[in-house]
């Protein structure tokens, strides 16, 4: 990019997935400098939530976490400006499905992040899925490295568009996140130091797996 004040930044995608979680390059504008693209976000293909039969369970994943979740509370920081500290943004809104087998998925459709720096709004938009796989005991969960993505963020503030990023998968990525759970409310809690916590509740798509 031709402005001399953006940068490479590399920064974590919260996944709850991920969410959180998933590390992703992507150019972050600087906070005094206007950046626009007119780049459309990519379609959103849906994700599968397809019950997986008892017998191909992977032995000891919690039965409590299998199944299909929707966020209605989630919290983390981000680097939005290459220039400026890190500041929390929220969210809701994002599909993440745990089969039975370890593998798992996340979908979004126009999940807004949003934060406040400054007396200034910053939204992330992001639309696309992403596959991983995922493991867990008692406590904690941990997702692996994506195994496929289709996924584009949009940064705003107030100057409008700044900048439309596809999402770059790393095959290396993992995050682990202690989590509590019952028949329908899932929380997580990053071990990493984001400060990424999150709140799911659980959607008719698939059941709880025994």
């Amino acid at each position: 990019m031709p402005l001399s004040r953006t940068a490479v930044v590399l920064f974590a995608v919260a996944g709850g997935a991920f969410v959180a979680a998933t590390t992703l390059t992507a150019v972050v504008i600087s906070a005094d400098i206007p950046e626009r693209s007119s780049d459309a976000a990519p379609p959103v293909s849906p994700l599968a939530a397809i019950a997986t039969t008892e017998t191909s369970r992977t032995d000891g994943l919690p039965a409590c976490l299998i199944g299909t979740w929707r966020s209605i509370e989630e919290y983390t920081t981000y680097k939005f400006y290459t220039d400026q500290p890190p500041f929390g943004f929220t969210g809701r809104g994002r599909f993440l499905i745990l089969r039975p087998d370890g593998t798992g998925g996340e979908r979004r459709e126009g999940f807004t992040q949003t934060g406040r720096y400054r007396g200034g709004e910053q939204r992330m938009v992001s639309d696309g899925t992403y596959e991983f796989r995922w493991s867990a005991d008692a406590k904690a969960i941990t997702y692996q490295g994506p195994v496929t993505a289709s996924m584009t963020f949009r940064y705003y503030d107030h100057r409008g568009l700044l900048n439309t990023q596809p999402l770059q998968p790393d095959p290396n990525w993992k995050e682990v996140d202690e989590f509590t759970c019952t028949a329908t409310r899932l929380t997580e809690t990053s071990t990493s130091g984001t400060g990424y916590r999150s709140v799911w509740v659980r959607t008719k798509e698939t059941g709880v797996y025994g």
